[in-house]
């Protein structure tokens, strides 16, 4: 059996990742003063992935309820690292704190997705009788990716 929901959510989730992932190497790349200068272009793509995860990350986080999880430290990666020469500009305790609050927001998606490729999977191995059947009998198990999720 097949989800719709949950297959969207995934969708949502790996693109989102994905986009963290790309802060995370410009992020880096920012932060190692050991690297030459920082280009036009890499300050551009800075520029790209995070107003692409300005623009998507409270949709995203709405839609897999991880709002108030995550919503503030989301937002304190985003404003701490206004651009790329700004990032290199942090001191340690700051490039600490940006690093920490990044892996917090990227450890809480990948849970997440973690969750729906789990639902899947158990969805995928029901038939459509069984499905029916615990639907009839109330059960839930299908909705197990937060509490907040699925309210009775």
């Amino acid at each position: 059996m097949k989800d719709e929901q949950t297959e969207s959510k995934l969708r949502l989730i790996s693109l989102q990742l994905e986009s963290w992932k790309n802060l995370h190497e410009l992020i880096t790349y920012g932060l190692d003063k050991a690297k030459p200068i920082i280009s036009v272009e890499q300050e551009r793509q800075f520029t790209e992935v995070r107003a692409n995860l300005l623009q998507e990350t409270e949709h995203v986080l709405r839609e897999l309820n991880l709002l108030s999880d995550l919503s503030g430290r989301a937002m304190n990666v985003l404003n701490r690292g206004s651009s790329l020469r700004a990032v290199r500009e942090l001191s340690n305790d700051e490039a600490r704190r940006l690093e920490g609050e990044w892996n917090g927001v990227f450890t809480k998606l990948g849970v997440a997705q973690g969750q729906l490729k789990s639902r899947r999977k158990a969805l995928a191995e029901a038939t459509p009788f069984a499905h029916f059947m615990s639907r009839l009998r109330g059960d839930r198990w299908w909705h197990s990716l937060s509490k907040a999720e699925y309210a009775p």
